[in-house]
C-alpha cells in the first residue's frame, strides 16, 4: 500500500511538471511562423484521441478499463465535448499564441472561481464567507493581469489583454462542463472519459482545423519545432492522462488539487530559463492573489 501510494505522488508530479512545461513549449512552437494555432489545437485533439484509443489497446486496465458509454450519455458526452476539448482547448492555445506563457498557466488555473460562480449560479449552491474571498482574491489578481501585461514582440507576446481575456474564457468552457457534466467524470473513468472526448472533437476538428494542417508546409519547418508540438500531443495531453488516475486511485481530491500549484512554477522557472517569458511584478502580486484565492476556494470547511 504503502508502495502504491509512492507511486501515485510520483505520477501526479510528473503529470503536473509535464503541464506546467506545456505552456512554455507549445509557445515556442507557435512562435514559428508556420504552425497556427489552429494547426496546433487540431494536431493535439486529432493526435490525442489517436492515443488514447491505441492506450486502450495496450495499456493495463487498471489504468485504461474497458468501459462502454451508456446510450443515454451519448449526447451529454458531445456538449461535454464542445465545452471541455474543443472550445476550451481551442481558447487556450489561441490566448497562449498572444500572451506570455505564465499570465497563460495562471489564468489556466482559474476554473475553481468559475466552477463556484456557475454553481451558485446554477445549481443554488451556498458557500462559504471564505470561498466567496478567494473569488473576489481570484478576480482581482485577474485584473492584475489583464491589466499589467505589457507587450513584447521579441518574445511574441503579441497581445496580453486580448490572450489573458481568451485564457479566462477557456477556464469559463471547463467550469460549465464541471457543474453541468461532472457526472460523466463520476461513472467513468479518466482514460475513457478523454478518450471518447477528444473522439468525439476530432469530427469536429476535421473540418475546422484539417485545412490547416494540410496546408501547413510540414518539410521546411524545423526538428526543433516539429518536437514541440510533439511534445503538446503525446506528452501534455496523452501521457499526462495517464499518469493521471494512477495518482486519483491512492491520493485524496484535496492533495491532488495541491500538486495543481507546481504548474506555475514550473511553467515560470522554465519560460524564463528559455528566454520566452520574464517575471514581472503585476506577475507575481496577480499570482499571489489568484493562489491564494484557489486556496480558499478548495479548502473544505
Amino acid at each position: 500500500m504503502k508502495k502504491n501510494i509512492i507511486l501515485g505522488h510520483l505520477a501526479m508530479l510528473a503529470a503536473n511538471v509535464i503541464w506546467g512545461l506545456m505552456s512554455p513549449i507549445g509557445k515556442e512552437a507557435l512562435n514559428s511562423p508556420d504552425i497556427s494555432p489552429v494547426t496546433l489545437t487540431g494536431l493535439r485533439i486529432m493526435g490525442a484521441a489517436i492515443l488514447f484509443w491505441a492506450g486502450s489497446l495496450f495499456l493495463p486496465k487498471s489504468i485504461a478499463p474497458k468501459e462502454t458509454i451508456d446510450r443515454k450519455d451519448y449526447l451529454p458526452m458531445v456538449f461535454a465535448a464542445l465545452l471541455i476539448t474543443f472550445a476550451n482547448q481551442m481558447c487556450v492555445i489561441f490566448g497562449m499564441s498572444m500572451t506570455s506563457p505564465v499570465d497563460a498557466t495562471v489564468m489556466c488555473s482559474t476554473t475553481p472561481f468559475f466552477t463556484l460562480i456557475l454553481a451558485w449560479l446554477i445549481l443554488k449552491t451556498k458557500h462559504h464567507w471564505a470561498k466567496l474571498l478567494g473569488v473576489c482574491l481570484g478576480f482581482a489578481g485577474m485584473m492584475v493581469f489583464i491589466f499589467g501585461g505589457e507587450t513584447n514582440s521579441e518574445m511574441n507576446v503579441t497581445n496580453p489583454l486580448l490572450g489573458n481575456i481568451i485564457c479566462i474564457c477557456s477556464q469559463i468552457f471547463g467550469a460549465l462542463y464541471m457543474v453541468k457534466y461532472a457526472f460523466l467524470a463520476e461513472k467513468y473513468s479518466p482514460f475513457t472519459l478523454m478518450k471518447w472526448l477528444f473522439t468525439i472533437t476530432s469530427v469536429i476538428m476535421l473540418f475546422v482545423a484539417g485545412p490547416s494542417i494540410v496546408s501547413t508546409p510540414w518539410s521546411v519547418i524545423s526538428t526543433q519545432v516539429l518536437l514541440e508540438a510533439a511534445y503538446v500531443v503525446v506528452f501534455g495531453t496523452f501521457i499526462a492522462y495517464v499518469f493521471l488516475p494512477i495518482g486519483q486511485r491512492v491520493m485524496s481530491p484535496t492533495a491532488i488539487a495541491m500538486y495543481n500549484y507546481l504548474q506555475p512554477i514550473v511553467s515560470a522557472a522554465f519560460s524564463v530559463a528559455i528566454g520566452v517569458a520574464t517575471i514581472t511584478m503585476p506577475t507575481i502580486i496577480g499570482s499571489v492573489l489568484i493562489f491564494t484565492g484557489v486556496y480558499l476556494v478548495n479548502k473544505k470547511r
